[in-house]
């Protein structure tokens, strides 16, 4: 839950006083859908599946799922953003807070700062989502002189509609627009330039499908089709049915749904992108005068 602005409170004199700080939530809705199923399986379905072994099938080894996703939901543990006079901190994952990244980033080297899109929920995993249009938020575009490219995310806990800017990145825009305001500068130097009708070709781009719905129920009802035809392929053919054989069966029918997923991930980070770069354009507009460039919009 974001806090409100609180300029009193003072940090190392090279960050300068806090503005603004922000808690995401501790871990992502994916993560906690996964878990809450896994629950369900390993002491609920688990044993009545394998009673008499009651709470310890397969020797312990049915508790792994739940000990990865455990362990994986603590290792993306984010930790706040503090929004300094003098620069950001940035919320990154426990493991590469462990692994040393630098989390703070002085005002001083960035070229750009800019609403970018993103994906939430895992949407990007659910075809069905995508092709109604994805779940996709907006937080922080922070680019450096360096090249890097930073995001900062404000996901809310819950999901009420479709590309949504959450009340925490409302205020955390507004309080860095007006500190660079203070400051004389500019959020944007980078912009691409871009003339009204490329902005309305990128906005009806970006409001179509990732795929159709058409791809989305061939990709998650052919799987079945073909592990039930290898089967009675090798049934016909007098081919026992051996554990390999109805492993390479499975693997078979879990390609199409596979394929789909990567597909819409890659879609989706296309559309991502443009939606950040149309973004970068309309802050960078936001800044000047409408008399400065009367050809774009």
């Amino acid at each position: 839950m974001a806090a409100p602005p609180c300029r009193r409170v003072m940090a190392p004199p090279a960050r300068g006083p806090l503005l603004y700080a922000y808690s995401p939530i501790p871990a992502n809705p994916m993560s906690v859908a996964i878990l809450l199923l896994v629950l369900v399986v390993t002491f609920g379905l688990g044993p009545i599946a394998a009673a008499p072994a009651g709470l310890w099938p397969l020797g312990g080894l049915c508790f792994l799922p739940l000990a990865g996703i455990l362990l994986w939901i603590v290792a993306y543990r984010p930790s706040p953003t503090f929004v300094y006079e003098g620069g950001i901190e940035v919320s990154l994952p426990l493991w590469r807070r462990i692994a040393g990244e630098v989390r703070y980033v002085p005002w001083a080297d960035v070229r750009d700062v800019y609403p970018a899109s993103y994906e939430v929920a895992g949407s990007f995993m659910s075809p069905f989502a995508s092709s109604a249009g994805t779940l996709v938020h907006v937080g922080l575009g922070i680019e450096t002189r360096d090249g890097r490219r930073r995001l900062v995310r404000f996901t809310p806990g819950a999901i009420r509609a479709f590309r949504a800017e959450s009340p925490a990145f409302q205020d955390a825009i507004g309080i860095i627009r007006e500190r660079f305001a203070r400051a004389g500068r500019p959020m944007v130097t980078t912009a691409r330039p871009m003339t009204d009708e490329e902005v309305l070709r990128l906005q009806e781009a970006a409001r179509r499908p990732l795929v159709s719905v058409a791809s989305v129920f061939l990709a998650f009802f052919l799987p079945p089709a073909l592990v039930a035809g290898i089967l009675a392929g090798a049934s016909a053919f007098g081919t026992p049915i051996t554990p390999a054989l109805a492993g390479i069966a499975i693997g078979a029918g879990g390609v199409p749904p596979a394929a789909s997923m990567v597909w819409t991930l890659r879609r989706s980070e296309a559309r991502n992108a443009m939606l950040s770069e149309l973004a970068k354009f309309q802050e960078s507009r936001r800044e000047r005068p409408a008399t400065d460039d009367p050809g774009s919009a």
